[in-house]
């Protein structure tokens, strides 16, 4: 298979290419990752051609559709702002990196079967059960632009350049290479590595979070990609949510820490009080999370150990 990664230098992206098969001719893209090309090479990941391309700079991508070719087998799309919470400081660099690099990606280039990761950010402002029939308006500038980068994702398709698509309304995971500003990381280092007793929470602590270890992440992409379904938008999610407050004391008893102190400061500019379902991700998909957060949290604990 010849399979496009745009985003691979992220998170989600180094799990996915770790896993990909070899013999897949696997293109990942990265733009200002400086450590990438190493990460590569580090794991012999032979079948992977990692590949520097900003996607808001047209000359750059006509070059990349020079070296790889203008149609792809498949997509899985994961470039994007990582962190919501800059979308606020700076709504038009959140809107560049989530919605017109994927423009400029799809005025490029053809792809037979797009997996799109967008976020259940979309959501914002809503309570309650959500599902992708839910009617959304979201504030945060973060789930805008994912929202509008979904419906951009049906205008090509109707075009026929995306000759089938899934959209994944992601919910997060943790895991192996996340950024250290993630919370689990974070929760990691409080209690397991540093040992301590009191960890801070931006926030009142009683907004959701529901996060999946990354390995079942994975497990889920390969089966999307491999499925017959086309042309739906799905929640893909752990649904199995806590307040922040309770995922700081189910690490802290992970870690055997006691009479732990929460402390809130602040406040966030993402409050998730809203929860969706995993039904139609097992229906269509045959997925469901297997690794509960007790051992992912021991397996992340593993990795940054060593």
């Amino acid at each position: 298979m010849k399979i496009i990664v745009p985003g691979a230098s992220g998170f989600v992206g180094r799990n996915f290419i770790l896993q990909t098969p070899s013999d897949w001719d696997v293109y990942a893209i990265y733009n200002n990752s400086q450590d990438f090309p190493a990460f590569i090479k580090d794991h012999e990941l032979e079948h992977v051609r990692a590949i520097s391309c900003d996607f808001t700079n047209e000359e750059q991508l006509n070059d990349l559709s020079k070296i790889i070719g203008s149609h792809c087998e498949a997509c899985v799309y994961f470039l994007a702002n990582g962190n919501p919470a800059l979308s606020t400081q700076d709504p038009i660099l959140d809107l560049s990196q989530n919605t017109l690099a994927l423009l400029g990606f799809l005025k490029t280039f053809t792809i037979n079967r797009f997996i799109y990761f967008s976020s259940g950010a979309v959501y914002d402002k809503l309570s309650g059960p959500v599902t992708p029939q839910s009617a959304v308006d979201p504030h945060l500038p973060y789930a805008i632009s994912k929202l509008a980068s979904e419906q951009y994702i049906k205008f090509f398709a109707a075009r026929e350049t995306i000759k089938e698509y899934i959209i994944l309304r992601f919910f997060g995971c943790f895991g192996p290479y996340e950024p250290d500003r993630k919370i689990y990381t974070k929760l990691v280092k409080n209690f397991c590595i540093d040992q301590k007793n009191e960890f801070t929470v931006t926030g009142d602590g009683q907004n959701l979070i529901d996060a999946m270890y990354v390995d079942d992440t994975i497990a889920g992409i390969f089966k999307v990609l491999d499925s017959p379904h086309k042309n739906k938008v799905v929640d893909f999610c752990s649904a199995r949510p806590l307040t922040i407050d309770n995922l700081v004391k189910l690490a802290a008893s992970v870690f055997d820490r006691t009479n732990v102190n929460v402390v809130h400061q602040g406040a966030v500019p993402e409050y998730i009080d809203f929860q969706a379902s995993p039904e139609e991700m097992q229906n269509l998909f045959d997925f469901k999370p297997q690794i509960s957060l007790e051992e992912g949290f021991k397996k992340l604990a593993k990795h940054l150990k060593s």
